[in-house]
């Protein structure tokens, strides 16, 4: 990207330049040779080169401009049943499954009180800043998720295997921070206790 940008400003500075000598220069005045322009170029050749040349370079700043705009990642607002506890899990490209309407610039994922949302839509990567928050009939209201009073953990985006092929997913879960701690120790697999019975001996 940096590499690409240089190369435009230094397109931009050899365009204005050129444009700047042509119209600087006098009519039935020769121009000077020049590494842009052959030897004994005319001066309205000259001018449309750098008309045109103007011309392309804000064609491609507007078509870059967009591009880079249409691929930004749209951050996520996710709505939670008020009161929910536990985790919330969003599956991703799912055939079938209905796509997450857009509000306000971002997308809205209403998370079910089951917890799980299956979506046809496609997972978001790149930094975006997503809201949480819970949602009853009569409101809504803001989750914290960093700081004092904070209610979001453990958040991920990964993908897994199955009988339906990949599928790409996104967790968290709700709660206090003990809730959460609970929730990963209750996750962990429990060792198998040894065999107390002593060893045989052979007589």
């Amino acid at each position: 990207m940096m590499l690409a940008c240089l190369a435009i400003a230094l397109l931009v500075f050899v365009t204005v330049y050129s444009a700047i000598v042509s119209f600087r220069q006098k009519p039935g005045e020769s121009a000077a040779p020049s590494w842009i322009f052959p030897d004994g170029t005319r001066r309205p050749a000259r001018i449309f080169v750098g008309i045109a040349s103007l011309m392309l370079l804000i064609g491609l700043g507007t078509w870059l401009s967009i591009n880079a705009r249409n691929s930004s990642p749209r951050s996520f607002r996710f709505l939670i049943p008020e009161g929910y506890s536990g985790w919330v899990r969003v599956e991703f490209e799912v055939p079938g499954a209905s796509i997450l309407p857009a509000e306000a610039g971002q997308t809205v994922v209403k998370v079910p009180y089951s917890g799980l949302l299956r979506t046809s839509s496609q997972e978001q990567y790149g930094w975006a800043k997503d809201d949480y928050l819970f949602y009853s009939s009569d409101r809504v209201r803001t989750l914290p998720d960093f700081g004092s009073g904070r209610l979001i953990w453990g958040k991920i985006n990964a993908e897994e295997s199955g009988s339906s092929g990949k599928r790409k997913y996104e967790e968290f879960f709700v709660g206090t921070e003990q809730q959460f701690k609970d929730q990963a120790e209750q996750a962990k697999p429990k060792a198998t206790p040894k065999d107390s019975r002593s060893p045989a001996t052979t007589p």
